[in-house]
């Protein structure tokens, strides 16, 4: 009997009951159980029951301080059973008073056995051969209905536990005690490994495509889109429409009389593509916590695809939230620095899942992206994501990587590349929260500045001195050197990363934004500085100089040169203040770059002490130039012999 079998004989045939552990088992099997089972209850009109101590059990486990994951798990529970209820597919009976939910549920096996078939949902194998022996009461044999015990497998489906299960109706033993606490233990301690499938399936991988979709974006003519309290169709059945949540460009999103929020699109913007992108999208039934995949699609009444249900979004939209001052500081008071930092990890590792499936986002838009914790965020609008051959047909000019400025999305596929540049900006607008990383002042039109790559912030004594007004120079100035480093040489022409082909990935930002986040939260970070640790500092960061005193960072001396390395080609920047050193101690401009300057070209012995030491490509040209030999001597010997010529001179 495979699932949806054993799914229609519950509901027609059966009582059904839910224990606290397969409540608490798998959030996301959970919700897609509650979908599955919508139109059968409404089918036969048999609600699934939840005695008021299994309600109780998971109030108790909400306020568990200790597992935040069981914590988590319950109130997840608790809120699907009032989703449920309000929509008229579950009840909630018994007294507070009844015993506790093993031994009520024992007991209303055996009261109502005489009156109705029983099924029990638990994951607890225990109880389960319990209520299966129940059907051996032989005084009362003849007299008892059907009584069966289901559970979600480790996939999440529901199968019969008597099927999976040897000896089912035999009284426990001591072996079996044993493996239903191994089993409870496993359970209580599962952690979802890396960012794979809720239920720790492989990866689902998509084809890698070069060209897009011969399929036409041709519209296709839809009877009629449903609305708020209309019915629709889906395969478990029909289900209804309830009140809207929020309309966008494409369409509106209904709540449901399901665990499930609906998207129905508006009819210019069904079409041919969208259609066949969306079963693709479904037939891979892709799982990963925060971010709404398709589930299930929609059709009207008339058989017509309409739409799809997802899972619904918690928190609020990051562009309203994060990238607005006062807005941050109203909805997330308390947060500091690592907080902001945490809060990339978790965006970057939901990435790194959709990039390991071959799945690229595309629009990159923090608009689409809601934030409740540091720790919690969610994706929406999924179904732009470029997937296989059907493009993102969507973009922010932002996040828009400079070689694909001013193309029409629709036409062609997003490379990784593309893709790690929006990644890129991303974070940089994370850090200084909102800014874009070519707003600068008296610059050109935001589509220029990306196309040129003219990037303000300094690095090192690099700077065009248009750093926006504001805390922005304070925020750049406190980062950790790497992060700078990293923004720096992935938006500055030119640079180690600037290239579409060489930009880091999600992985190398995963990397470093770690140590970020561990360098603040174990106070490396804010040795130096305290103020490092805060979201908006209100000066430049402190920082100790060749001298052990802490001096506070100024402005970057102006760039008045630019070369390029004779050796390696790196771009060699000459500010103000390096122009006037050299002037003043009669030196010329330098044609290497800092790093080739300190290669060692030989290795001598010193003829004085014999130790080794190491002559540069800086020390050999500078001899050179002043046509002196190479030193035969060590640098100390050196400086011992000029001290006893001054001293003998004196």
């Amino acid at each position: 009997m495979n699932e949806n079998q054993l799914l229609e004989l519950m509901f027609r045939d059966f009582k059904v009951f839910m224990d606290t552990c397969s409540l608490m088992n798998n959030a996301q099997a959970l919700d897609q159980f509650f979908f599955k089972v919508a139109g059968l209850i409404t089918k036969y009109n048999n609600k699934i029951i939840v005695p008021v101590r299994v309600v109780q059990e998971l109030q108790k486990h909400s306020k568990d301080n200790k597992d935040k994951d069981k914590s988590q798990k319950a109130i997840h529970a608790i809120n699907a059973i009032r989703m449920m209820k309000q929509g008229g597919l579950l009840d909630i009976r018994g007294e507070e008073n009844d015993p506790f939910a093993d031994n009520l549920f024992q007991t209303i096996f055996t009261k109502f056995r005489l009156e109705h078939n029983l099924v029990l949902i638990t994951q607890d194998v225990g109880l389960s051969r319990d209520i299966l022996n129940l059907r051996i009461a032989h005084s009362v044999t003849r007299n008892i209905h059907k009584i069966m015990v289901a559970k979600f497998d480790k996939n999440g489906r529901l199968i019969n536990f008597q099927n999976n299960q040897q000896g089912a109706a035999n009284p426990p033993n001591p072996k079996s005690q044993q493996r239903k606490f191994a089993e409870k233990n496993e359970h209580n301690n599962s952690k979802s490994k890396g960012y794979q499938g809720m239920n720790n399936e492989p990866f689902v991988k998509f084809r890698n495509c070069t060209s897009v979709t011969k399929l036409k974006d041709t519209r296709i003519n839809v009877k009629s889109v449903p609305g708020e309290n209309d019915s629709v169709r889906v395969s478990g059945g029909i289900i209804r429409l309830l009140k809207k949540i929020s309309s966008g460009g494409e369409g509106t999103i209904y709540e449901t009389n399901t665990q499930f929020v609906a998207k129905i699109y508006r009819k210019e913007v069904i079409t041919v593509r969208k259609i066949e992108k969306i079963k693709l999208l479904l037939s891979k039934k892709l799982v990963c916590k925060g971010i709404c995949f398709p589930v299930e699609a929609v059709y009207n009444l008339q058989n017509e695809f309409v739409g799809y249900l997802m899972p619904r979004a918690q928190g609020k939209e990051m562009q309203k939230t994060l990238f607005i001052k006062p807005c941050l500081l109203k909805n997330f008071p308390n947060w500091k620095k690592e907080d902001m930092v945490e809060l990339a990890l978790t965006i970057l590792k939901k990435i790194k899942f959709l990039h390991d499936c071959n799945i690229i986002m595309g629009d990159i838009n923090p608009a689409n992206i809601l934030v409740k914790s540091s720790k919690e965020v969610w994706f929406v609008d999924t179904d732009s994501y470029q997937v296989e051959d059907f493009p993102c047909p969507v973009g922010t000019i932002n996040y828009t990587a400079p070689e694909i400025q001013k193309k029409h999305f629709s036409d062609f596929l997003r490379t990784r590349g593309n893709e790690n540049f929006a990644v890129a900006t991303l974070l940089f607008m994370l850090m200084l929260p909102g800014k874009p990383p070519y707003s600068q002042q008296g610059g050109e039109d935001p589509i220029s500045n990306i196309i040129n790559m003219n990037f303000s912030y300094p690095f090192g004594e690099s700077t065009n001195h248009k750093t926006p007004d504001g805390p922005w120079r304070y925020i750049w100035s406190h980062l950790m050197f790497k992060v700078k480093e990293a923004f720096y040489k992935t938006f500055s022409k030119g640079e180690t990363y600037a290239n579409e082909n060489n930009r880091l990935n999600v992985d190398a930002w995963i990397d470093l934004f770690i140590t970020y986040r561990d360098s603040l939260h174990n106070g490396v970070m804010q040795v130096t500085d305290p103020m490092s640790a805060e979201l908006y500092p209100t000066r430049f960061k402190r920082y100790k100089d060749k001298n052990g005193n802490i001096v506070q960072q100024k402005n970057i001396s102006p760039v008045v040169s630019r070369s390029y390395c004779l050796k390696c080609g790196e771009k060699i920047d000459i500010t103000e203040r390096m122009y006037e050193e050299w002037k003043k101690n009669g030196k010329a401009i330098p044609t290497l770059c800092f790093r080739c300057l300190n290669n060692v070209v030989e290795t001598r012995s010193c003829v004085s002490c014999g130790k080794s030491f190491n002559i540069t490509h800086g020390e050999y040209e500078y001899f050179k130039d002043l046509g002196f030999e190479i030193p035969k001597r060590c640098p100390i010997c050196r400086k011992r012999s000029v001290s006893r010529t001054a001293s003998f001179r004196h």
